[in-house]
């Protein structure tokens, strides 16, 4: 019997840290320009909200409500009646009709600092970067007030770090976070032993865990057409269980590639290395490679993708774990999907994907069929929430005789709800200044709550788990 529990607590480890590494090991792999495309037009409002504030036309066309262009039409000559038209347009993440319409209010009245500044803002967020460099030496001749200034002077340091060809940045998260079942104590406590049921003593057991994420990225824009970015990435992971000791992690991940443009779509190669540590003792070391392709598909409302992984997984037997190299693998995974930009702060992901694992042992190999959606939704202030469920259907190729004469067959599901805030929003709670102290604006607090749920055919793999989570994340760019 210990020797199946250990077994599966391996494997459950190694699965519930593989959704907190793949999360952390996208982000960090895709901190590209394809990510950086991805949230410019959730960070434009956020941008032109900072502009508008600054005073006159802006200011009075933010405190009404947006137009349509029927309305425009009635009256092309009325400047806070175009600019409400440009912030529905922005809503619905249409920069660059938003930046021909403010440039025909600027032909009008060429003093409006203000409209100026937002004009810079959206050619900066088209990637114009020469003309918006016009705009704000056209508005530092106007000798502007503070606020502009300010704005000035930080839009010149962004078209800078985008012109430099060596992009850098780095990021680190620490929190802690809560689990209801850390033991994956099956549901009822029924356990099958060549299939004689037992009872196992005890109960779930909950658990807090402190844990700390660090990454690095750097990429190089090559200059060449085709072969426009190579990209390289590290992600460490430090995660310790305050009662379930065994199942402390420590873990390392590495990836590399290149972007290649094509008349197709872009290629993304890549070459991907990991090792994780269970109790400061090796657990495991992973080695992969994957294709992602990518191109705007149903008239470029939707950002389409597909990708093909294969790896080698091998793992260490340990004192707790005497077992874990009957899960010795290689593996294939294969995924179809799509972003969906539903306007400026809301986006949409759907994907699914097909795995299959070839294990030493039958009974450890798997085939699985798992449907994912992901929710962004981006909210005043700088705050966010996030969003996710996944269901994946596994069949086993085998029967474990230790276990069972009946093959294993899973049916797996997470839910996850993320509440992002600026920790400079919560302290100007308290403050007259609403965004907070400038050091505090960088820190952003997330707040997780999450459900797991795996239902079997055999007890022993059947249970649940809640988790709460929170954690403080910083990010530099360089």
């Amino acid at each position: 019997m210990d020797r199946k529990l250990g077994i599966i607590r391996g494997s459950v480890a190694l699965s519930g840290l593989a959704g907190l590494l793949c999360l952390n090991g996208a982000a960090v792999a895709q901190g590209t320009q394809q990510e950086a495309a991805e949230s410019v037009r959730s960070e434009t409002r956020e941008q032109v909200s900072r502009a508008g504030a600054t005073k006159s036309l802006t200011e009075t066309a933010g405190e009404l409500p947006g137009v349509g262009y029927n309305e425009v039409l009635a009256s092309p000559d009325d400047p806070t009646l175009n600019l409400r038209y440009v912030k529905d347009l922005i809503a619905k993440g249409n920069v660059q009709l938003a930046a021909a319409t403010t440039e025909r209010i600027l032909l009008q009245y060429p003093e409006a600092d203000d409209v100026r500044l937002l004009y810079a803002i959206l050619l900066y967020r088209m990637d114009v970067l020469d003309e918006a460099s016009v705009q704000l030496d056209i508005l530092e001749m106007h000798k502007p007030s503070g606020a502009i200034q300010a704005e000035i002077g930080r839009y010149r340091d962004l078209i800078k770090q985008r012109l430099n060809p060596l992009k850098r940045s780095a990021a680190i998260s620490v929190g802690m976070h809560y689990d209801t079942n850390r033991s994956t104590f099956p549901d009822d406590g029924a356990f099958l032993v060549r299939d004689f049921p037992f009872l196992l003593p005890g109960g779930e057991t909950d658990d807090w865990g402190r844990i700390a994420i660090g990454s690095a990225q750097i990429a190089k824009d090559t200059g060449n057409q085709k072969l426009q970015q190579v990209f390289g990435d590290m992600a460490v992971l430090y995660d310790d269980q305050v009662e379930v000791d065994a199942l402390d992690v420590n873990a390392l991940l590495l990836n590399a590639g290149f972007l290649y443009k094509t008349v197709y779509g872009d290629l993304l190669p890549r070459v991907h290395a990991s090792w994780i540590e269970l109790d400061n003792k090796k657990f495991s070391h992973d080695y992969a490679v994957s294709l992602r392709g990518q191109r705007p598909v149903f008239q470029s409302k939707i950002k389409g993708f597909a990708q093909i992984t294969t790896g080698w997984r091998r793992y260490n037997n340990t004192t707790s774990l005497p077992f874990s190299s009957e899960q010795d693998s290689n593996y294939q995974r294969v995924e179809i999907g799509g972003d969906r930009q539903i306007d400026a702060t809301t986006g949409l992901r759907l994907a699914v994907a097909y795995n299959s694992v070839d294990a030493d042992e039958d009974y450890e190999g798997y085939d699985s069929y798992e449907v994912s959606a992901n929710l962004t939704k981006v909210l005043p202030r700088g705050t966010f929430i996030l969003a996710s469920i996944s269901v994946d259907k596994k069949f086993y190729d085998g029967m474990d005789p230790f276990v069972s004469v009946n093959t294993r067959k899973d049916l797996d599901m997470s839910v996850d709800l993320t509440y992002g805030v600026p920790v400079g929003t919560i302290v100007g709670l308290m403050s007259e200044n609403q965004a907070g102290p400038e050091p505090l604006r960088q820190i952003m607090l997330n707040l997780t709550a999450g459900y797991e749920d795996s239902n079997s055919n055999l007890p022993n793999y059947q249970y649940d788990n809640y988790r709460g989570q929170f954690m403080f994340n910083r990010s530099w760019d360089f």
